[in-house]
C-alpha cells in the first residue's frame, strides 16, 4: 500500500492552502478527496492512489492562487522527495493539468477513468450549498460584487452573450456552474449533481426575487 505519499500529500496540501479565502481552501481539497474516493469505490479497477494524490495536490499548481511554474516545479520535487514513480508523476499529473473547467472544450472527454472521477468530485463541490457559499467566497476575495443588477433572471438564462455582463458572484453561476450537471462522466456524479443543480436553480431564484429591482438597469 502506497499509504506514505498520500500522508505526505495531504500535509503538503494543508501547507499550501493553510491561508486561502478564495475558496481553494482545506476544506475544499478534503472534500473532493472524499467525494473522489465515493466515487471510486464504483470503480475497483482504478488506481486509487492515483485519484487520491490528484485529488489533494489538484489547486497547488492553480494559476489562479499561485505562480503555476514555479508551484509546478515545486510540486515535482515534492513528488521526487516522496519516491513517486515518474509513471505515477505522469498519471497524477495527467489529471491535474486537463480537469480544470477553462479546458473542456479544448480537452473534452478525460482518456482515463481516474481523470473522469476526480473532475467529477472537483465539479461536485462548485455547486450545490457548498459551490454557492464557495462562488461568493472567490467574488469577495477577487474584489468583484455579488451582483450588478444588469439583468432580470429571465433575460440570464436567455442571454446568448455572458461576456457582456460585468464580472460577479452570480455571473459565475451562468458561465460555469449552471452548466457543470451536463458535464460530469460517471453515473454517480450525474446523480449527485442533479440534487445540487436543482438547489442551484432554487437559490438563483430566490436571490432575483429578493434583488432590489431599482438596482437594475435595463
Amino acid at each position: 500500500m502506497k499509504q506514505h505519499p498520500i500522508q505526505a500529500a495531504e500535509k503538503y496540501m494543508r501547507k499550501a492552502h493553510q491561508h486561502d479565502s478564495s475558496g481553494h481552501d482545506i476544506a475544499h481539497v478534503l472534500r473532493v478527496r472524499n467525494l473522489a474516493v465515493e466515487i471510486a469505490h464504483h470503480y475497483p479497477s482504478a488506481d486509487h492512489y492515483h485519484i487520491e494524490m490528484a485529488s489533494l495536490l489538484h489547486d497547488t499548481v492553480d494559476d489562479k492562487l499561485a505562480d503555476p511554474q514555479s508551484a509546478r516545479q515545486t510540486l515535482l520535487a515534492f513528488l521526487d522527495e516522496q519516491g513517486v514513480s515518474s509513471i505515477d508523476q505522469e498519471a497524477i499529473f495527467y489529471i491535474i493539468d486537463h480537469m480544470r473547467f477553462r479546458k473542456t472544450k479544448a480537452v473534452g472527454t478525460l482518456k482515463t477513468i481516474e481523470a473522469q472521477i476526480v473532475q467529477d468530485a472537483d465539479r461536485l463541490d462548485a455547486i450545490g450549498a457548498i459551490g454557492i457559499a464557495r462562488t461568493f467566497q472567490f467574488a469577495g476575495h477577487f474584489n468583484e460584487p455579488m451582483w450588478t443588477g444588469t439583468h432580470c433572471l429571465t433575460e440570464m438564462q436567455q442571454l446568448s452573450d455572458i461576456d457582456s455582463v460585468p464580472p460577479s458572484a452570480i455571473k459565475h453561476f451562468f458561465e460555469k456552474l449552471l452548466k457543470l450537471k451536463d458535464l460530469m462522466n460517471t453515473p454517480v456524479a450525474i446523480d449527485m449533481a442533479q440534487q445540487r443543480h436543482n438547489f442551484l436553480e432554487q437559490f438563483l431564484q430566490q436571490f432575483f426575487d429578493e434583488w432590489d429591482i431599482e438596482n437594475r438597469t435595463h
